[in-house]
């Protein structure tokens, strides 16, 4: 791999270990998530800075099904991303309370489903760009998968996302996309072992709901193309 996608490949990874960690804020103090928060951000502005490509052609070319997909997911990431760093500055106690701002009720109703939001697409964002993942991996081992490796790996994923989809209903987190409830409530007394696992879980949910489902589009679309070059 070149030095410029490995740079970007550990920059995404570092974003999304950090958001993991974002996401388990009552098992911070307040200082260390404010400042976790602050390099996620910052981050956030290197991964744009490094895909600058993406905003120069974002009104080039044409737009078929799979990119309308692709490019919608990005930008909805970036506007809650921005949202996120917005209330993150407005609750601010420690790394922005030099500015005394005094916004800390609005921030924290823009704050809770901006992130929930941040998290899903997140996790859509990956699976969108799984398949140029797997093909990096593929040519880093030079050899194929086999087929009962395959297998084993899909009936992993099957049970994994079938946790995630508990979790993040047994946990209330559809509520805080659509601001259902006011306040997040948390377990202090679980183990971080079971938390991480649960946001994994969850992450790879919609990781693997729009990985398969972009698969759908792309087939849908060439499938409308034979039959208009069949006619």
């Amino acid at each position: 791999m070149k030095p410029k996608a490995i740079a970007k490949l550990t920059i995404d990874i570092a974003m999304t270990v950090l958001f993991l960690i974002q996401m388990g804020y009552h098992m911070l103090d307040n200082r260390a998530h404010e400042w976790t928060g602050v390099a996620l951000c910052l981050l956030f502005l290197l991964h744009h800075i490094l895909n600058g490509s993406w905003h120069t052609h974002l009104f080039k070319g044409k737009y078929n099904a799979q990119r309308i997909l692709l490019t919608v997911t990005d930008v909805l990431l970036t506007l809650c991303m921005i949202a996120i760093i917005a209330s993150s500055i407005m609750v601010s106690r420690h790394v922005f309370s030099f500015l005394g701002l005094k916004m800390r009720a609005l921030g924290r109703q823009l704050h809770m489903p901006s992130t929930m939001w941040g998290f899903v697409l997140m996790g859509l964002h990956l699976g969108l760009h799984w398949s140029m993942m797997l093909s990096a991996m593929k040519r880093a081992c030079k050899r194929k998968a086999s087929r009962w490796a395959v297998l084993a790996g899909r009936i992993v994923l099957i049970a994994v996302c079938a946790f995630g989809a508990y979790q993040f209903i047994e946990r209330g987190l559809w509520m805080e996309l659509f601001r259902l409830r006011e306040f997040a409530f948390l377990d202090y007394g679980e183990s971080l072992l079971f938390f991480s696992a649960s946001y994994i879980a969850i992450l790879a949910l919609w990781a693997a709901i729009s990985h398969y489902g972009q698969k759908a589009v792309k087939a849908l679309s060439q499938g409308g193309k034979t039959k208009k070059e069949t006619a």
